[in-house]
């Protein structure tokens, strides 16, 4: 076989050449597709380059605290009732752990859990996540962090440091933080208060019903944000942008922790003794409308709120439930009459025992029977509902309708909470006289017990009707106080009327239905009312519901306090002097005492 030199020679050459110009091109390509990358689409790639580096992180702010006062309307001490608790989760990554017995010893030892139970989690290597406790304290927390950075210690001696670990996730344990709405006093006052639930999304939190949801952009405050760069494991390196936090703003409210207490408790034995499907009491500053205690029965607690057996049971009666008050709306229809002149405390008439209408209604006593010749004293002290019906038979229903609106009816109270009814006095407006007679003991208007009090509490304020409130300070993250002022709404009566009405209604107390409310030593006044409650399905009254309430004040001549009781359908008594004045006596006897007001009688 023979080769020729001179043509291997060639081939390699060309070879060579060949090689060289796919080199020579490829270089062209890479310098193209460089100049490509660094020069025309350097915008774009920076960009991508900063997105895998940035990190923005937001802040969740604190939300807002609730105070309420511990002694007599002073801000010196406060109690807190609604606060934020920090607990966590203890959770483990099993297949991280490699001294199983002695993070289980240390979890049975801090959190008293059975060790059977904690090592068989811990022993189970084929899961990332095995959880082992929820809602640990703070103070546990650190404790056991302790023992396991000793633990963790141990396990690195004689280790390179490329293998050790470096915190206490890395030996498999983990703890996250949750920051919990806590209420110290649990059911009372939890409808004043409401609840931290869960908005439509299902996972933010949101307040609630009563002042945390009625409050709740001032209480969540405002997340802020962490504009920075991250590390390749995502550690924060460096922030310089963002948006500040803004924690929520404290509420200091107008609520007499002692006073909220007493009533509260008073009022729940209420329900037990006079066997009442519900109850609810206000105690109300006359002079200047605070709210010192506001509680109804049943109640809740708000820290396990999902554990009722209906939603109902959130609702704030006190200021949600219009009812037909009956009887104690006499006080205020008896107060239009005289500041109308058209009667006097001593005007008498001739009590047949009921009163005819051109409708064709005929209206009755509550007690059927006819009283004779009697003064206006005795027709609010024997609660005659033709002898009210007497005292505003001359007044213009227009006139009567608008007194109605003055003292505070068919609207809402605009006190600060959630739930403000606003009740109904339509049929006031309606032609015919028989819509202002039944008004005017109560039946076919709809009030609430915070809108029936106020209008008492005009009476007892010399005829001024007062804007009722709850909150006396929003102090804000920002150093910003804002107080709230007492208000005078208006002048509703004259001074003249309110101070008769005072004196009528120290008789009611002193010699008519409502002797069980009274306070041996004190001018008290008041007014019963049992009233009927309508049946929607018939649209008549039923004949086995009814609803109690009181209303009154004192010292008569000069108002400390005004207050409400009302219970729903008591079936223990029958009337109202015998359920709801004797729990306003037994309030108003501790209020007397509490506030040190020396006897006037």
């Amino acid at each position: 076989m023979h080769f020729s030199l001179t043509n291997n020679y060639k081939l390699s050459v060309f070879r060579i050449n060949a090689l060289q110009g796919v080199i020579f091109f490829l270089i062209i390509a890479i310098i193209v597709k460089l100049f490509y990358i660094q020069v025309i689409q350097n915008d774009h790639y920076v960009a991508m380059g900063l997105q895998q580096r940035s990190v923005i992180r937001d802040i969740s702010p604190e939300r807002g605290r609730m105070y309420v006062l511990t002694s007599q309307n002073t801000s010196d001490e406060l109690y807190p009732i609604a606060i934020n608790k920090v607990y966590y989760e203890v959770s483990i990554n099993p297949t991280k752990i490699t001294r199983p017995q002695n993070i289980t010893d240390i979890f049975v030892n801090y959190l008293e859990l059975e060790e059977e139970v904690v090592l068989a989690k811990v022993k189970q290597d084929n899961k990332q996540y095995e959880l082992i406790a929820k809602d640990v304290a703070l103070e546990k927390v650190d404790e056991m962090k302790l023992a396991l950075e000793e633990l963790r210690v141990d396990i690195n001696k004689g280790k390179p440091d490329i293998e050790q670990a470096s915190n206490l996730e890395a030996i498999g344990v983990n703890f996250y933080k949750n920051v919990l709405r806590y209420y110290p006093d649990k059911e009372v006052g939890a409808h004043l208060i409401g609840f931290l639930g869960y908005g439509s999304d299902g996972y933010s939190r949101v307040g609630s019903y009563g002042l945390e949801g009625y409050w709740q952009n001032d209480l969540a405050g405002y997340t802020g944000k962490i504009v920075g760069e991250a590390d390749i494991a995502g550690r924060l390196l460096a922030a310089n942008e963002g948006d500040p936090v803004e924690n929520g703003a404290d509420l200091i409210l107008t609520i007499d922790r002692t006073v909220q207490y007493t009533a509260c408790k008073a009022l729940e034995r209420a329900l037990a003794t006079y066997d009442a499907d519900s109850s609810s009491v206000i105690v109300m500053e006359t002079s200047t409308g605070a709210i010192r205690a506001m509680c109804n029965y049943p109640s809740f607690d708000p820290n396990e709120y999902s554990q009722v057996e209906s939603g109902e049971v959130y609702n704030n009666n006190t200021v949600y439930h219009s009812y037909e008050p009956g009887s104690v709306m006499k006080a205020v229809s008896m107060a239009i009459a005289i500041d109308q002149g058209r009667i006097f405390p001593d005007t008498i008439y001739n009590d047949e025992g009921e009163i005819k209408f051109a409708s064709g209604h005929t209206i009755k006593n509550s007690d059927l029977e006819a009283h004779g010749l009697v003064d206006m004293k005795e027709v609010l002290a024997a609660s005659l509902n033709t002898g009210i019906i007497f005292a505003t038979s001359e007044v213009n229903n227009k006139i009567f309708e608008d007194y109605m609106k003055r003292f505070g009816f068919g609207k809402e109270t605009s006190i600060q909470i959630s739930q403000d009814n606003r009740g109904n006095i339509n049929s006031l407006a309606k032609p015919g006289d028989i819509f202002k007679a039944t008004a005017s003991y109560g039946q076919g208007i709809t009030v609430t017990p915070l809108q029936m009090l106020n209008a008492v509490n005009t009476i007892a304020n010399r005829g001024n009707l007062v804007q009722p409130y709850i909150v006396s300070q929003i102090k804000y993250s920002n150093g910003i106080v804002e107080n709230t002022e007492p208000k005078i709404l208006r002048q509703v009566i004259t001074k003249n009327t309110a101070a008769q009405l005072s004196a009528m209604m120290v008789h009611v107390v002193d010699s008519g239905h409502a002797s069980k409310a009274g306070v041996e030593g004190y001018y008290v006044a008041g007014k019963t009312g049992t009233a009927q409650v309508p049946n929607p399905k018939t649209g008549k009254y039923d004949i086995n519901k009814t609803i109690h309430n009181f209303v009154g004040f004192a010292p008569n001549e000069d108002p400390k306090f005004t207050m409400i009781v009302k219970l729903d359908n008591p079936t223990a008594v029958s009337f109202s002097a015998d359920s709801a004045a004797p729990v306003f006596g037994e309030i108003a006897k501790f209020l007397l005492e509490y506030y040190q007001i020396p006897p006037n009688r």
